[in-house]
């Protein structure tokens, strides 16, 4: 009995071990999401400087951000994990950390490759930032977290 009672008290300290395990790959490719608002650039974060924040780990570029990060995180991160302006067609792309606008205080994230720049086809849309938001967010079902 007491055997079983050790190997219970094992298996429930590793199951919750797992449970809390920092994700493996930074979110943003490791830029830092502070760095969008106050710099307004795309910074590359500094594992010395890492939070995790709804399971998401993000690179901070000082102990600066990290404090501005913790005091707001939702203030900072992406609104999106893929493309805005592809969710907003009804299509889930790949983004590039460094292709980025700022609306209404709201990161958005966009796809650039050598034939496609997202971030150019949202600002020459005939739809409103507003409308495009709203079709993004309905289609966030597409992405897989």
């Amino acid at each position: 009995m007491q055997t079983f009672r050790s190997i219970v008290a094992v298996l429930l300290l590793l199951s919750s071990s797992w449970a809390h395990a920092e994700p493996a790959n930074p979110a943003i490719g490791g830029y830092s999401p502070v760095s969008y608002f106050t710099e307004n650039a795309a910074e590359r974060g500094d594992p010395a400087f890492s939070v995790v924040h709804n399971e998401q780990l993000y690179y901070l570029t000082s102990a600066d951000q990290v404090e501005l990060f913790n005091a707001n995180p939702d203030r900072y991160r992406p609104r999106h994990r893929s493309c805005s302006y592809s969710l907003a067609l009804g299509r889930v792309m790949d983004l590039d950390p460094t292709n980025f606008k700022i609306i209404d205080d709201t990161l958005l994230l966009f796809h650039k490759s050598e034939d496609k720049d997202a971030r150019l086809d949202w600002e020459q849309s005939k739809l409103s930032d507003e409308e495009l938001l709203r079709r993004a967010d309905a289609n966030l079902f597409l992405v897989r977290f």
